[in-house]
């Protein structure tokens, strides 16, 4: 059993950095307003820090013995990686440790019960007369079982481990919450990347506002995010209630509604009502705080380069087609149909990339229909351009942002050495090192949390994404505190197609969350200039 100088030793085996290297808005901006506004919303530019000032208050409290454990909440790699990276970084906060409620997919434990599950069943399947595919059915599904049972117990015994402070993937809040049920340990919480919290209907949010809403269980809870309102204002409404209970904005999303938005009859469409913007942000002003990179970093903004594409006259007359008549015939007679308006949208970006998908149904053996989806190959006009890209770079580190999954298989056809970012980014120390020269990313999984910067400083969006939040969060990870480069962002567009139309849509939610941005800072700063002066405490020499 270690003594605890030797637990204390391997806690700071990993420390490379100290208090006093903090920059100054983290301690006298971040850190002070966390610390004195206990429901508070950070909505701080990537590459800020967050996660240390946030760390930062945690080792305050913990120390003053104010509070004693702490649960930090965020996407699956920001929670893996982000945050325990950070903890066993700095010499402050180090000593306190970590445990990470997850399990990880290549666990031993699990492996050894699933092996072991898979050996028992295919004896017991000798002896029950099993066909070939029933025997493969059963030691399949009793692999499983296993397998699931021992994650469970697994993560079961880390919830119930007592430690200052604790980490989980947002994606497991909901059972964490089952799990404590009315005995709520985690008298703070920090939730990372609070947008993935802004459905007021997702099963995570329902299970948060429950334990917020019990009075004493949470004393203290904070958001972090750098995109809190990228897509509409709607979104503040399950943020901000996490926050306050519903005291600025009520209870329900109906009545938030009525009161700032104005709903189109026709497409049910609902946009802000004149003077809403000011009010909202008037609303929030005494709980939230706005950072950004500009004003305290010497970070240059990325280079955006918009490179167009001209597929051939049969190819824009088949995606014109599918356009206006949401079916097509392919040269090769195959009928594709879009059903809906959103999927035609799937659909043509999917044309204006290279592929389409066709879905269709297969008879299985027992008589069962399942559906399935073949790609059909229609150019390769941003693959060309994409060579010449890495040809250009000369050898320089290229992150190739795909959507499609037709699309990651064509990457990996024409660039086998190249590398896919794994699930949960242990691939990372490899790209920050410079030994991955392309990594294939997925916005969904690698737009929040990682540290990117120091592997290269060229992106490539080959397949654009819808989400302005996924696509700011991918470019923040090389655009960023650290990087010694100016990052250039190539856009891969296809002439007069769904692509130019996202690209447009996107640059005018940015401007729209820019704007968000600045009138609530406007209004955070005026609200805090008029507080009594010395009423904010000096927080630097904690």
């Amino acid at each position: 059993m270690q003594s605890f100088d030797e637990r204390i030793a391997g806690l700071l085996s990993k420390v490379t950095l100290s208090r006093d290297r903090l920059h100054r808005y983290q301690g006298e901006l971040a850190i002070p307003f966390l610390y004195e506004n206990p429901y508070s919303g950070l909505f701080i530019d990537m590459g800020l820090g967050k996660t240390i000032s946030s760390l930062t208050v945690i080792a305050d409290l913990l120390g003053r013995f104010a509070m004693e454990q702490f649960l930090i909440v965020g996407p699956l790699r920001v929670a893996t990686e982000t945050w325990p990276n950070e903890i066993e970084s700095w010499e402050h906060v180090a000593p306190y440790g970590y445990n990470l409620i997850h399990v990880f997919d290549d666990d031993p434990r699990v492996d050894a019960v699933r092996d072991r599950a898979r050996n028992k069943a295919r004896r017991d399947a000798a002896e029950l007369g099993l066909t070939p595919r029933e025997w493969q059915q059963f030691v399949t599904h009793q692999g499983q079982k296993a397998e699931t049972a021992e994650k469970n117990r697994i993560r079961a015994e880390a919830a119930r481990r007592r430690s200052s402070i604790n980490i989980i993937s947002r994606d497991w809040v909901e059972w964490l919450v089952n799990f404590h049920g009315p005995k709520w340990p985690y008298r703070g919480v920090i939730i990372d990347e609070s947008s993935s919290f802004k459905d007021h209907t997702s099963s995570r949010f329902k299970a948060l506002a429950k334990v917020r809403n019990t009075p004493g269980l949470i004393q203290r809870l904070h958001i972090l995010t750098a995109t809190p309102a990228a897509e509409t204002y709607e979104h503040l409404f399950a943020q901000i209630f996490l926050l306050d209970g519903g005291e600025r904005f009520g209870k329900g999303i109906t009545k938030f509604r009525e009161r700032y938005f104005v709903e189109n009859r026709y497409n049910r469409r609902r946009k802000l009502r004149p003077g809403a913007k000011d009010e909202i942000t008037e609303k929030i002003k005494d709980i939230c705080m706005v950072l950004r990179a500009e004003e305290y970093l010497d970070v240059k903004k990325p280079i955006f380069v918009e490179r167009k594409i001209c597929l051939s006259k049969s190819q824009m007359d088949l995606y014109r087609k599918l356009e206006k008549d949401f079916v097509i015939t392919l040269p090769d007679g195959t009928e594709i149909e879009a059903e809906t308006a959103a999927e035609l949208s799937q659909k043509l970006l999917q044309m204006a990339s290279g592929t389409l998908y066709e879905s269709y149904l297969e008879e299985q053996e027992d008589g069962e229909f399942v559906r399935r989806k073949r790609v059909h190959h229609i150019h390769d006009a941003k693959l060309d351009v994409l060579r010449e890209i890495v040809e250009e770079s000369q050898g320089e580190p290229i992150l190739i942002a795909y959507w499609f999954k037709s699309t990651l298989d064509r990457l990996k056809k024409a660039f086998p050495k190249a590398v896919l970012m794994d699930r949960e980014g242990k691939c990372v120390k490899d790209w920050n090192a410079r030994k991955i020269p392309l990594l294939f990313v997925h916005p969904q999984s690698a737009g929040h949390g990682l540290n990117l910067q120091h592997g290269g400083h060229t992106v490539v969006y080959f397949d654009l994404p819808c989400s302005l939040e996924l696509y700011l969060q991918l470019i923040g990870r090389l655009a960023r505190q650290g990087q010694k480069s100016v990052v250039t962002v190539h856009m891969l567009m296809a002439s007069g197609t769904r692509d130019e139309e996202v690209y447009a849509a996107l640059q005018d939610k940015e401007n729209f969350q820019d704007a968000f941005l600045e009138s609530l800072k406007r209004r955070v700063r005026k609200y805090r200039a008029e507080l009594k002066k010395g009423s904010v405490a000096d927080f630097t020499d904690l």
